[in-house]
């Protein structure tokens, strides 16, 4: 049976484990908590997790033409994750697809098989860099997100909305009208897109393995070429608030980061 599929693998996960982090159970709390669960009866979505693996599914064979609302919903889904992880300085990379996958319900357990899950395991392992890719035989699906070619087989995905409509908005050019910020919804998440660049900037040049530091590398270059007149400034001026506009603060302590106070714990430890 053909599915609509996401495959996300949690990253750090051995360590969070080997560490005895706290992080482990804010992670399942997270997951527990997404809207998902709520709207699961409408889409028909099953969600299997298992140690720092996670699928979504839809359990109903997907008709052609509602491909795309699948797609879109577990976009969402998976920016949703992404958010309310990134504010714990935790990522993961995710494939979306669509393809054979079955799901059974049996007398004492469920059964999960199928080429999908096959093709996006073996898939994940193989890329590099982290966030949310999807099959580019379903990249036409994806018509509200922006995305960017990435490799023969998958485009990446910016889930980074409020930055995208920032840029388009502005040309590129900073610093902007305070007033873009309220006047619409359209940027309301730029304060968690900032912090997320921030983190990822100072892990691609601290993280302690160069193998690490290349994953976040990777994603940043990957913002950096779609948003270059940004980065720019960002990169002369700080990803701060204040670069956007000298007047506005954000919601986010732009001078704390998360990676910064981990990274100087582990190395007090060690």
């Amino acid at each position: 049976m053909k599915r609509a599929f996401l495959y996300i693998d949690i990253l750090g996960f051995k360590d969070l484990i080997n560490t005895n982090s706290p992080k482990i159970k804010k992670i399942f709390e997270i997951f527990d908590s997404l809207k998902v669960h709520k709207q699961r009866h409408f889409f028909s979505l099953q969600t299997v997790v298992f140690s720092d693996t996670v699928l979504i599914l839809n359990k109903n064979d997907t008709e052609t033409n509602a491909v795309h609302l699948y797609v879109t919903y577990l976009i969402e889904y998976t920016q949703e994750l992404f958010y309310k992880l990134a504010g714990i300085n935790v990522y993961f990379r995710a494939i979306l697809t669509f393809g054979e996958f079955n799901f059974e319900q049996l007398k004492n357990i469920q059964a999960y098989y199928g080429l999908a899950l096959i093709d996006t395991y073996e898939g994940e392992k193989k890329l590099r860099g982290f966030g949310l890719f999807v099959d580019k035989n379903i990249s036409n699906e994806v018509v509200i997100f922006h995305k960017a070619h990435f490799s023969e087989k998958f485009d990446f995905v910016f889930l980074c909305q409020s930055l995208k409509n920032l840029y388009s908005i502005t040309n590129g050019i900073l610093p902007i009208d305070i007033n873009i910020l309220t006047d619409t919804d359209d940027c309301y998440r730029i304060d968690e897109d900032l912090r997320f660049l921030r983190e990822v900037e100072y892990l691609m040049s601290n993280y302690p393995v160069e193998e690490i530091r290349e994953k976040y590398r990777t994603v940043y270059n990957i913002y950096k070429s779609e948003f270059p007149l940004f980065f720019e400034k960002f990169e002369s001026e700080g990803f701060l608030p204040f670069t956007i506009n000298s007047e506005y603060i954000g919601h986010i302590n732009p001078f704390d980061l998360i990676s910064q106070r981990e990274l100087s714990i582990t190395q007090e430890k060690s």
